[in-house]
């Protein structure tokens, strides 16, 4: 028995800090982000990046937690697999703090950090690299429809030369 008593408080003791620690890096990193959550695009990269729609992103605004938490609830309902509503019940009924909402989901706290501090690794240069992408993609997508069309053109004369040696040994 106090065997099992003795193990208990040396776990307890380990993970408490463990806990506060991640705590801390969560709050760190949400403070670095509430500056971003005021741009405009913010809610589309949350969006983009934790596979978020607009009624999850409502759900969250009606739940009365900040904006820069919004990426906290998306990174741990995309790695735990829950949805919006299980997590946002967890921080706002059951009043659990993010580090035991992670533990809890099986997730390591730091994730969240991580996954918060993502957020703010999206500058201009990621959204300009994204925007490059998306323009070599449509003229590719272009130079393939010339290529077909041409393709449909040469198919086209061919079976007018075809018609027309056709007629001359009819003749």
């Amino acid at each position: 028995m106090n065997n099992k008593l003795i193990l208990s408080v040396l776990v307890l003791a380990l993970t408490n800090p463990m806990l506060a620690r991640a705590e801390d890096e969560i709050a760190a990193a949400e403070t670095q982000i509430t500056e971003e959550a005021a741009q405009p695009d913010y809610e589309a990269r949350l969006k983009e990046k934790y596979n978020l729609t607009d009624e999850q992103i409502q759900a969250m605004k009606d739940s009365k937690i900040s904006e820069s938490q919004f990426a906290v609830v998306g990174a741990l309902s995309k790695e735990s697999g829950k949805t919006v509503d299980e997590i946002l019940k967890m921080r706002t009924e059951d009043k659990m703090g993010w580090g035991k909402i992670a533990k809890e989901l099986g997730l390591h706290p730091s994730t969240i950090g991580q996954a918060v501090s993502g957020m703010n690794r999206q500058d201009a240069k990621a959204h300009e690299k994204h925007e490059s992408r998306d323009d070599k993609k449509e003229m590719r997508e272009a130079r393939k429809e010339e290529r077909k069309q041409m393709r449909a053109e040469k198919k086209e004369e061919r079976k007018q030369a075809k018609a027309q040696r056709k007629d001359k040994k009819v003749q």
